[in-house]
């Protein structure tokens, strides 16, 4: 009787450890609901005015970003340049958390750079912006694809 407990005391901390490591609020979804409330956005960013971009999710959803596709290029005076896009993203009102992508710069044209980039992201709200490391640049401009798809929050 004494080891049923046992297994029954870790077998209850186990569920209870992936309940506090799972996203709060989201409802289980089928493939025909993901299907149905399939989300896409195309999004320009470049370094001419340096603001972020906002994605428009609708009101009483959650958006689960599941793939981020970047084209574009990045320019210098200086000896190098890595150009980067951040999406901000934020869940029940907190404060946005910013993820970079790093894209690869091509082997044929220099100065152009590409991603495409399997990735999970939960937010409330979205938005978009370049960033860049090394030498200032001249020129940076990405076309941003955002897919995934939206879930219902609880009311």
């Amino acid at each position: 009787m004494r080891i049923n407990r046992i297994v029954l005391a870790l077998t209850l901390a186990l569920f209870g450890s992936f309940a506090a490591f799972t996203p709060a609020n989201l409802h289980a979804q089928t493939n025909a609901d993901i299907a149905n409330n399939a989300f896409e956005v195309n999004v320009t960013v470049n370094v001419t005015n340096f603001t972020n971009v906002p994605v428009t999710i609708p009101k009483g959803k959650r958006l689960v970003v599941q793939n981020v596709s970047l084209a574009g290029a990045a320019q210098t005076t200086g000896a190098y340049v890595q150009p980067y896009v951040v999406l901000y993203s934020s869940i029940n009102s907190a404060t946005s958390i910013p993820r970079y992508f790093g894209p690869n710069p091509s082997v044929t044209t220099p100065g152009q750079y590409t991603a495409n980039v399997p990735t999970t992201i939960y937010a409330d709200s979205l938005s978009v912006g370049p960033a860049f490391a090394g030498y200032t640049p001249t020129f940076l401009e990405f076309n941003v694809v955002i897919t995934g798809y939206l879930v219902d929050l609880p009311k």
